[in-house]
């Protein structure tokens, strides 16, 4: 159909389906995942990873529901609308990504702790270590964690086995989303990590056993670890493969890190791609996670194909549905 996808656009684009019959599909509630997963199942070959990621869609007006300010990534600054959370599987073959279920998402506010005159400095008396597998998820964790309960517990298919998200999960709390859902995590960490090898030297008769290593100096890796090595011009990428550990998680990740040198100014960067799968190749990691990406287009299709720029709905119902039909 030509121009904007609204509900009055479809009722004027056919000549049998009225406005107010087209408003009331809208305020049905319609089990999306099921629906889309018939359409796509037929498509879907046997390696399958299941991906997610956010979108911000620009609205005006007030009333329309979850409205807020959220961060647009095309816009490089926070801007009025609404924001989506999709899921899509990823068929690693075709290299193609098929979305299952779109939520809408709220502004989360962050837990601001607040001291009286009267708190002492340091740990509170009486206090417990905590294990940091049992930790309790928050916000946009929460959401995912019950997302992923329902699409894996709904959906046919072989055993889903990846969980893509991006550097928004490399953290414990992703990490933990993903265990908990029996999935490995792939996703980044930020530049400045600091990873640790596991100590394998000597420990000592008595005290608590020593569990970290060398700190890891991206900027002098060990050849040993090198994968292997592409030119391509003036660029250089080296791949490096380690298990390693973090202060901050719990248990061992398997890291890539991707070293990219210009050759002529010997300028270096680097990023550090990781998975929960200890066993899984360096190559594996990276293609897996650059598939991805293939959300996006999904996006791209929904705002210029399905009207996803151009709804005019505010109520919550309609909302979810005008964001769910696949692209």
């Amino acid at each position: 159909m030509s121009g904007r996808v609204t509900m009055l656009g479809i009722s004027r684009w056919n000549d049998v389906i009225s406005y107010k019959t087209i408003e009331r599909f809208f305020d049905k509630k319609l089990n999306w995942l099921s629906i889309n997963y018939q359409l796509i199942k037929s498509k879907l070959g046997k390696n399958v990873i299941l991906v997610a990621d956010e979108s911000t869609i620009s609205k005006s007006g007030k009333a329309t529901y979850n409205l807020g300010y959220f961060y647009s990534g095309l816009h490089n600054k926070a801007i009025k609308g609404i924001q989506i959370l999709s899921f899509a599987l990823v068929d690693v073959d075709s290299r193609r990504s098929y979305p299952i279920l779109t939520k809408q998402l709220e502004q989360f506010k962050k837990k601001i702790k607040i001291e009286t005159k009267n708190s002492k400095a340091g740990r509170p008396k009486g206090s417990k270590n905590k294990n940091s597998a049992d930790i309790e998820f928050e916000g946009l964790f929460n959401i995912v964690s019950l997302s992923l309960k329902t699409i894996i517990k709904a959906l046919s298919l072989p055993k889903i086995r990846y969980f893509v998200y991006d550097g928004a999960f490399g953290n414990n709390m992703g990490i933990q989303v993903s265990k908990r859902s029996n999935l490995y995590l792939i996703s980044k960490l930020k530049k400045n990590s600091k990873l640790y090898f596991k100590f394998d030297g000597e420990q000592k008769g008595r005290g608590r056993k020593r569990i970290y290593g060398d700190v890891i100096d991206y900027d002098n890796l060990d050849e040993k670890y090198l994968k292997e090595t592409h030119i391509k011009d003036d660029i250089e990428l080296k791949f490096y493969q380690f298990e390693v550990l973090n202060k901050k998680i719990t248990g061992s990740i398997n890291a890539v890190v991707v070293v990219t040198k210009k050759i002529s100014t010997n300028q270096k960067t680097h990023r550090i791609i990781f998975s929960t799968d200890l066993n899984q190749n360096h190559k594996e990691i990276i293609d897996y996670y650059s598939l991805r990406f293939q959300i996006e287009f999904n996006f791209r299709d929904a705002k210029q194909y399905f009207g996803m720029e151009d709804f005019m709905n505010i109520k919550k119902e309609r909302v979810y549905n005008f964001v769910n039909p696949p692209s």
